[in-house]
C-alpha cells in the first residue's frame, strides 16, 4: 500500500488543506519529510491517517473546530496495481465512501492492510521518540535475548519480556515448590481449618442427650435462684424508700412551722420583685437630675446677661472680604516691589552690556538691532557649510595626493611582479587532476581501513591456528585435510551413545546375574550343610545299592551281604531324608536349575559385552583416524567425538578467517595498484612541469611537493592577476579624486558669493570678511530678545504693584471713616489688621451668645422632661406604699422579702410531699403520712442490712449459674444440630473448586509462557539469518563504524545479541549506553520492516521525530538507512527541525519535503 494524496477536509486545525505524495519513480527511494513548526498539525496528521484506515472514534479530540457531523478525511491510495480514492466521514456505519459518496466496504482496506488492526499498524509501523526508548528499556529487561529482540523489532512490541515474566510471577504466586506462600498453600490449609472444625462440632445422638440435659439442669437451677434474688431485691428497694423519706418528713415539719407566723401578709404582684429596686434607683437619680439642672440654668442665665457684642464692628461686614484681598495684595508688593525694582535696574545692567558687546553702546532703540529669523537662519546656514566647504577641499587634496603616490608605488614594483614564469594551464590542470585523484579522502581512508583490516584478521588468524595445537602444519595442508560432515558427525554420535547404552545395559545385566547365581549358590551351599540329599547324592546312592546286589548275587557269602546290607540301609535312609524334606528337595531342585540356568545367561551377557565393546572400539578408531596425530581425544568414542567436533570448528574458523585475510589482501593490493597508477600519472605531470623529483619518495612527500607547487604558480598568478587589478583601480581613483578636488573649489567660490549677499542687508555688513565676527554677533544678538522681553515684564510688574498699594490705602481709609476712626501717620498694614481682628472678635462674641443661648433652651427642655419623668415615678411608689400602707420604698422592700420567703416556703413543702408520696408509692400525701407514722425506723434500717448482705450472697451464687448454663449452651451449640455441618461442607466444596480453579490457572499460564518461549526461539531461528544480516549493516551504518555489527552467543538454551566494535571487541546489548541501546533498537525496528515487506505487500512506515537526540553525523546515516527503506516501501518522516530537511536533502536528493503552515 502506498499514499498517494491525503485531503485533510475538516479535521482538528485542518480545513481543506492536502499533502500531495506525488506518483512513485521507479528505482527511486519513497522518502517524503513532513516539516512543520511546533503545533503546526505533524501528530494531526499522522492520526488522520490512521482514523482515515481504520475510522474515526466514538470521541475524537479533534473535533474542536468541526464538529462531529461534519468532520471529513480523504486521500488516494494505491495498492493492488490500481489507485483508489477514498473518504472517511464521522459515523457509526457506513463511515467508508469513494468520491462519489457511496459506501466502500472495509474489506478493502483489511485486506490491502493484511488484516492488522490500528494498533498493530502503530506499534509495527510507525516510530516516535516515546517507543524508541521503550525499545531501548526492553533491550535491559530482555537482557539481550535474540528471539525477543527480532520479534520485539518485527512487531514493535517492545514489552514482550515484560508480560512474560509477569506471567511467569503470576504463575508462582499461585505454586511454588515447597512454598508455603502460594495461594494454593492457602487454600489447603483453609480446607484443613474446615476439616478441623467439622471434627469439632459433629457429634453422635448419646453425646447430645448427656448436653442437652447438662443445660436443662443448669438452667432450672439458675432460674430459681434468679427468682430469689429478685424478691430479695424489692424488699430491700422498699426499706429503702422508707429510710429516703423519713428525712424529708422531719424537713416538712421544721417548714410548716416557719409557715405559720408568714402565712397571713398580702400577696403582691409578681412584677413588684423586680419593679422596686428600679423605683429606688430613679428616685435617686431623678433628685439628683434636678438639682443639677436647675444650677446650670441659672448659671447659664446669668453668663449671657453679661455678654456684649461689637454691633458697629459686625455693621462692616460685606467690605471686609474685600478689605482682606487688598491686603493680601498690599503684604505681597510690599515683599515682592524691592525685589522687582532690584531685577529691573539688573536687567538695564545687562542690555547696557549687550549693547556694548555689540558696539552699540547707548543706543536710542535696542530692538530695531534684532535682525529677522530667515536672515539668522541664512546666516547661520551659510556659517555650517563653510566649515564643510573648507574639510572637503581639504580632504579632497589629501586623497588625490594619496592616491598619486599609490599609483606611482605600483609603477615602480611592476618591473618584479612580473618577473618569474609559473605553469602554463594545461599543466597545471594534469597535477591538480592526478593530486586529486591520488588524495582522494575515500580512496586513502579505504587502504587506510583494509590494511587496519588486514593487520586485524592477520592476528585474528594466528589466533585461530594457535587454538589448533599441539597441531603444527601449513594452512593449506589443514584445508586438504579430509573432514567428516555435520551428517556423519550425528550418526556417529547416534552409534556412539547406542553402544555406550549397550555396553552399560550389559554390564548392569551381567552384574545382576552374577549377583543372582551367587546367591543361588549360596543357598544351595546352606540345603547340603543342612543334610538333604540331593538328585544326583541319591543317584549315586542308588547306583552304589545296585552294584552291591549284583556282586552279592554272584558271591553270595558274608562279605557282600555287608557290603549290600550297608549300600541299601545309606540308600534307604537317602529315600527317607527325601521324603521328609520333599519340599526342601523340591527348591534345591528349582536352585540348582537356576544355577545352571544363571551360568549360561552369564556366558550369552559376556559375549554379548565383548561384541558391543568391539563395536564401540572400532568406532572410536574410525573417529579417531579423523582427527591430527598429535591430538589428544581419549579413549572413548563420545571423547574422541567432542574432539574431532571441537577441532573441526577450530579448522573452519582458521579457514574462514584464512579466506577473509585473503580476501581483504586482494582488496589491499587491488587498492595499492590503483595508488601505484595514480603517483605514476602525477610523478609524469611533474617532471613535465620541470619539477626535480626523488623516485623513492614517499606519497605524502610527494602529495606536498606537488602542493606546494601548484600553490606558487598559483600565487605568482594570483599576484600578478592583484597588482593588474590594483593599477588599473589607482588610475581610476586619481581620476576621481582630481574631479572632486574642482568640485570643492567651485563649491568655495559659490560660498563667498552667498555670504556677501546675504549680509549686504544687515547692519554689520562691514564685518563680512570676518566669519568669526559675524557668528560672535549672532551669538550675542540671541540673548537680546530675551533680555529685552524680561526688562518689559520687570517694568509692567513694579507699576501694577504701586498701583495696587495706592488703591488698598483708599479702601482703608474709607472703612476706617465709617468707623469714626482713621489710619493716621502709623502703618497701614496694621491698621488694616487691627481692624479685621475688631472684626472677627465681634463675630467671635456673638457666635459664643448664640451657642450658650442654645444650650440654656436645651437645658430647659430637659428639666421640663426630668418633671413629667418624676411625676410618673411617685404614681408607682404611691401605688406601691399605700398597698402595704407605708410611706418609703424601704419598708415596701422589708414586706416584699417577707412574702418571697412565704412562697419559697410554700413551693418546698409541696416538693417534699410529693418526694414523699412517690418514694413510698402511695396515692396520697396522708396515707403515707400515716405509713410512716406506724412504722419503727431502726428495725426498718437493720432490715434492710440484713437483706443486703443477703443480696449479695444471691447475685454471686446467679453469676455461678449463669456461668455454668452458658458453658453448658455453648457445648451444645458447638454440636451443630442447625445446618453449621452443611454449611462446612459448603465452604469445603467451593474451596475445591477455588483450587481447581487455580490448578488450571496455573497451568495454562505455564503451557502459555512455554509456548511463547518455544515460539520465540522458533521465530528467531527462522528469522535470524537475514534480518541479523540487515540489522548489523544498519546497526554499523548508524553508529558511524564505532560497530562493525551484530554477533549472537549461546547462554544455556537461548543465544545473546552483543555487538562488535570497531576494535575488535564485544559488548552485550544491555550494558551499552542508553543513546546506543537506542541506535540498536532501530536498527532492529529498520530491519524488522524489511524483513516483513520482503514476505507480503508493504505499508507505509511513519516516523515521528526520532531524531531529536541525534547528533548531524548520526542524522546523516539514518536518514541513510530511511532511504534504502524507502526503496521497499513508503516512508514517511514528521519534524519540526528545519536543519534535518537539510540533511535528507544531502544524504537522499530525491527526498521529498511538505511543508505545514
Amino acid at each position: 500500500m502506498r499514499l498517494r494524496r491525503l485531503d485533510l477536509t475538516r479535521y482538528g486545525k485542518f480545513t481543506d488543506h492536502s499533502i500531495d505524495f506525488g506518483a512513485l519513480s521507479k528505482g527511486q527511494p519513497d522518502l517524503h519529510i513532513i516539516y512543520g513548526l511546533n503545533e503546526a498539525g505533524k501528530s494531526t496528521t499522522f492520526d488522520a491517517f490512521l482514523d482515515l484506515l481504520f475510522g474515526i472514534g466514538a470521541t475524537s479530540n479533534y473535533n474542536f473546530i468541526h464538529p462531529y457531523n461534519s468532520m471529513q478525511i480523504g486521500a488516494r491510495l494505491e495498492f493492488d496495481g490500481a489507485e483508489h480514492e477514498l473518504v472517511r466521514l464521522k459515523r457509526r456505519t457506513g463511515s467508508l465512501v469513494d468520491s462519489n459518496g457511496q459506501p466502500v466496504n472495509e474489506g478493502m482496506l483489511s485486506a490491502a492492510l493484511g488484516g492488522i488492526g490500528r494498533d498493530a499498524y502503530r506499534t509495527m509501523f510507525s516510530l516516535d521518540d516515546h517507543s524508541l526508548k521503550e525499545g531501548g528499556q526492553a533491550i535491559i529487561q530482555s537482557k539481550g535475548e535474540l528471539g525477543e529482540l527480532l520479534f520485539s523489532a518485527s512487531s514493535g512490541l517492545a514489552g514482550l519480556n515484560r508480560s512474560l515474566v509477569m506471567a511467569a510471577d503470576d504463575a508462582a504466586a499461585i505454586h511454588r515448590k515447597r512454598s508455603s506462600s502460594t495461594k494454593l498453600a492457602e487454600l489447603k490449609r483453609a480446607l484443613e481449618t474446615l476439616k478441623n472444625e467439622r471434627n469439632a462440632i459433629d457429634t453422635f445422638a448419646a453425646g447430645y442427650s448427656v448436653l442437652a440435659a447438662t443445660l436443662s439442669q443448669t438452667s432450672a437451677s439458675y432460674d430459681a435462684a434468679s427468682a430469689e434474688l429478685a424478691e430479695a431485691k424489692l424488699r430491700h428497694t422498699y426499706m429503702q424508700r422508707i429510710l429516703t423519706t423519713l428525712p424529708l418528713t422531719s424537713e416538712l415539719d421544721r417548714l410548716a412551722a416557719e409557715f405559720t407566723g408568714l402565712g397571713e401578709l398580702p400577696r403582691p404582684p409578681a412584677d413588684w420583685f423586680s419593679l422596686l429596686p428600679q423605683l429606688s434607683r430613679d428616685e435617686t437619680r431623678l433628685q439628683a437630675l434636678l438639682e443639677t439642672a436647675e444650677r446650670s440654668i441659672l448659671q447659664l442665665s446669668d453668663e449671657i446677661d453679661g455678654m456684649v457684642v461689637d454691633e458697629q464692628a459686625l455693621s462692616i461686614a460685606s467690605a471686609i472680604e474685600t478689605l482682606e484681598i487688598g491686603r493680601a495684595r498690599y503684604r505681597a508688593a510690599a515683599d515682592d516691589l524691592p525685589k522687582r525694582k532690584i531685577a529691573l535696574a539688573e536687567q538695564e545692567g545687562m542690555l547696557s552690556r549687550l549693547l556694548f558687546d555689540l558696539d552699540q553702546a547707548g543706543h536710542e532703540n535696542p530692538q530695531r538691532l534684532l535682525l529677522p529669523a530667515p536672515s539668522v537662519s541664512a546666516i547661520r546656514d551659510l556659517m555650517e557649510k563653510r566649515s564643510g566647504i573648507e574639510a572637503e577641499i581639504a580632504s579632497a587634496e589629501r586623497e588625490l595626493k594619496r592616491a598619486r603616490d599609490g599609483l606611482n608605488r605600483l609603477r615602480e614594483d611592476a618591473a618584479e611582479i612580473d618577473g618569474g614564469t609559473g605553469l602554463d594551464p594545461d599543466t597545471q590542470s594534469r597535477i591538480e587532476t592526478a593530486l586529486a585523484r591520488l588524495t582522494d579522502t575515500e580512496l586513502v581512508s579505504r587502504l587506510a581501513i583494509e590494511e587496519r583490516s588486514y593487520h586485524q584478521l592477520h592476528r585474528n588468524l594466528d589466533e585461530r591456528v594457535a587454538l589448533l595445537a599441539p597441531w603444527s602444519g601449513d594452512l593449506d595442508e589443514l584445508a586438504a585435510m579430509k573432514a567428516a560432515d555435520a551428517r556423519q558427525l550425528d550418526m556417529w554420535r547416534s552409534q556412539a551413545t547406542s553402544l555406550d547404552r549397550r555396553v552399560s545395559e550389559h554390564r548392569d545385566k551381567l552384574r545382576d546375574l552374577t549377583s543372582e547365581r551367587a546367591a543361588t549358590l549360596a543357598r544351595i551351599a546352606a540345603f547340603a550343610s543342612e543334610g538333604t540329599v540331593d538328585d544326583g547324592a541319591a543317584q549315586t546312592l542308588r547306583g552304589a545299592r545296585d552294584a552291591a546286589w549284583q556282586s552279592h548275587l554272584a558271591t553270595l557269602d558274608s562279605t557282600t551281604a555287608s557290603t549290600f546290607e550297608r549300600a541299601m540301609r545309606q540308600d534307604d535312609a537317602a529315600t527317607d531324608n527325601r521324603l521328609a524334606r520333599a519340599k526342601d528337595l523340591a527348591e534345591l531342585r528349582q536352585l540348582t536349575l537356576a544355577a545352571t540356568t544363571g551360568a549360561a545367561a552369564i556366558d550369552r551377557q559376556e559375549e554379548l559385552l565383548a561384541e558391543a565393546l568391539g563395536e564401540h572400539h572400532t568406532l572410536a578408531d574410525k573417529i579417531g583416524a579423523y582427527l591430527p596425530d598429535a591430538t589428544e581425544g581419549g579413549s572413548e568414542a563420545l571423547e574422541r567425538l567432542a574432539a574431532l567436533e571441537s577441532w573441526i570448528g577450530k579448522r573452519s574458523t582458521a579457514l574462514s578467517a584464512r579466506d577473509d585475510l585473503k580476501k581483504v589482501g586482494y582488496e589491499l593490493e587491488a587498492l595499492r595498484s590503483e595508488l601505484g597508477r595514480h603517483r605514476a600519472a602525477l610523478e609524469a605531470a611533474l617532471a613535465e612541469a620541470g619539477a626535480w623529483l626523488d623516485g623513492e619518495m614517499p606519497i605524502g612527500e610527494l602529495t606536498r611537493a606537488a602542493a606546494r607547487l601548484l600553490a606558487d604558480s598559483r600565487s605568482r598568478e594570483e599576484a600578478r592577476a592583484s597588482h593588474r587589478k590594483a593599477v588599473t583601480g589607482l588610475t581610476r581613483d586619481v581620476a576621481e579624486r582630481e574631479r572632486e578636488q574642482q568640485q570643492a573649489v567651485l563649491a568655495a567660490e559659490g560660498w563667498r558669493d552667498a555670504w556677501s549677499e546675504v549680509l549686504s542687508g544687515t547692519w554689520f555688513a562691514d564685518r563680512a570678511t570676518s566669519v568669526a565676527a559675524v557668528g560672535a554677533i549672532l551669538a550675542t544678538l540671541a540673548g537680546l530678545p530675551g533680555v529685552l522681553k524680561e526688562r518689559q515684564d520687570l517694568a509692567q510688574r513694579v507699576s501694577a504693584m504701586e498701583h495696587d498699594q495706592r488703591q488698598f490705602r483708599a479702601e482703608l481709609s474709607n472703612m476706617l471713616g465709617q468707623l469714626a476712626t482713621d489710619i493716621g501717620s502709623g502703618d497701614v498694614l496694621a491698621a488694616a489688621n487691627a481692624l479685621v481682628e475688631r472684626y472677627n472678635n465681634a463675630l467671635r462674641d456673638r457666635q459664643h451668645r448664640a451657642d450658650r443661648q442654645t444650650t440654656l433652651e436645651t437645658l430647659q427642655a430637659d428639666r421640663h422632661t426630668l418633671d413629667a419623668e418624676l411625676a410618673i415615678h411617685n404614681a408607682r411608689k404611691a401605688e406601691l406604699t399605700g398597698y402595704f400602707g407605708t410611706d418609703t420604698l424601704a419598708a415596701v422592700g422589708t414586706y416584699l422579702d417577707a412574702a418571697k420567703e412565704r412562697d419559697r416556703i410554700e413551693r418546698r413543702m409541696a416538693e417534699l410531699r410529693e418526694q414523699i408520696t412517690q418514694g413510698l408509692r402511695v396515692k396520697t400525701y396522708e396515707d403515707g403520712a400515716r405509713l410512716l407514722s406506724e412504722i419503727d425506723a431502726a428495725e426498718v434500717e437493720h432490715s434492710a442490712l440484713s437483706l443486703a448482705a443477703r443480696i449479695e450472697d444471691l447475685t454471686e451464687r446467679a453469676r455461678e449459674l449463669y456461668a455454668d448454663m452458658t458453658r453448658a449452651q455453648d457445648k451444645l451449640d458447638a454440636v451443630g444440630g442447625d445446618d453449621a455441618v452443611a454449611r462446612i461442607e459448603a465452604k469445603r466444596r467451593t474451596l475445591l473448586l477455588e483450587i481447581e480453579a487455580l490448578a488450571i490457572r496455573y497451568l495454562t499460564l505455564r503451557t502459555g509462557t512455554m509456548a511463547a518461549e518455544q515460539a520465540l526461539h522458533l521465530y528467531r531461528d527462522k528469522h535470524r539469518s537475514s534480518m541479523m544480516n540487515r540489522a548489523s549493516q544498519a546497526f554499523q551504518t548508524i553508529t558511524g563504524g564505532n560497530y562493525t555489527g551484530l554477533a549472537t552467543q549461546p547462554d544455556k538454551d537461548k543465544e545473546i545479541l552483543i555487538g562488535v566494535s570497531r576494535d575488535g571487541g564485544s559488548k552485550l546489548a544491555d550494558s551499552m549506553s542508553t543513546g546506543t541501546q537506542f541506535q540498536l533498537y532501530l536498527a532492529l525496528r529498520l530491519a524488522g520492516y524489511e524483513e516483513f515487506a520482503a514476505v507480503r505487500p508493504a505499508v507505509p512506515f511513519v516516523a515521528d521525530d526520532i531524531m531529536e537526540s541525534f547528533d548531524n553525523p548520526r542524522s546523516e546515516e539514518v536518514f541513510r538507512l530511511l532511504g534504502e527503506m524507502a526503496k521497499v516501501g513508503q516512508v514517511i518522516y514528521l519534524t519540526h527541525h528545519l536543519h534535518l530537511c537539510d540533511i535528507a536533502k544531502s544524504v537522499v536528493p530525491q527526498v521529498k519535503i511538505h511543508q505545514l503552515g
